[in-house]
């Protein structure tokens, strides 16, 4: 998997954009900050999301995309790079929308392969980067991660959007690779995708619900305690 990526940074720029420009309207009914920047133990969701990225050491830059909808973020963003002497580029979009804000970053980095991610994804890892980019082929203008359904039926998220896909059900999460140096079309929505199946739960708990930031926790929680038990 090393070497494949070595020769994937060798052809082509691997650049991360974490989306944090929405307007998060199903959460501000309960909470008065930004989405991204609700907290789940000592951390707020995006640090979970930039802290994989930086760990997975696999990309050239790492940027996030905000906008008139998320000012709260930009700041934090900004006061987080000098904290920590590392340099997130904060990409100002439109905030009309994922779909437009998704077309001027694709834009934006067409020389580039990226790696397009949600901010709010708190059990992503490393290993989970790791084992999105060895799954991709590069060749291809546009790789989707999926996952069965069954995986978030199991800890009791309700899932956005449901579709079938070789018989089974099957749910986005919200993390794609896009290539369109060939391609020439920056429209997202005529990109011809190839769904890639990672059935990880580090991809499939999206926070977009009250609901689902409590789950969050506790399997976070869960996580750890299992992780101290083992080191005992």
């Amino acid at each position: 998997m090393a070497k494949k990526l070595i020769q994937i940074s060798n052809k082509k720029k691997l650049i991360a954009i974490i989306m944090c420009g929405g307007k998060g309207g199903r959460m501000k009914r309960y909470y008065k900050t930004e989405k991204p920047l609700l907290k789940i133990k000592d951390k707020k969701i995006i640090e979970y999301v930039i802290e994989a990225l930086i760990k997975s050491d696999c990309f050239d830059k790492i940027g996030a995309c905000v906008s008139q909808n998320s000012i709260r973020t930009r700041k934090f963003l900004q006061k987080y790079n000098y904290k920590h002497n590392i340099h997130i580029q904060i990409i100002e979009g439109n905030g009309n929308g994922y779909s437009s804000d998704l077309s001027f970053i694709i834009k934006k980095f067409c020389d580039s392969n990226i790696l397009i991610i949600s901010a709010d994804l708190p059990l992503l890892s490393q290993i989970d980067i790791m084992e999105i980019l060895s799954k991709c082929d590069f060749n291809k203008t546009c790789n989707t991660i999926i996952f069965n359904k069954k995986i978030i039926d199991q800890i009791g998220i309700k899932p956005s959007i449901v579709f079938e896909y070789r018989k089974r059900n099957y749910c986005y999460s919200s993390i794609a690779i896009f290539n369109l140096k060939k391609e020439g079309n920056y429209d997202s929505e005529l990109i011809k995708e190839r769904f890639v199946i990672l059935n990880r739960i580090g991809i499939a708990v999206n926070v977009n619900e009250k609901k689902d930031l409590y789950i969050a926790r506790n399997l976070i929680k869960r996580l750890e305690y299992d992780k101290n038990n083992l080191n005992l």
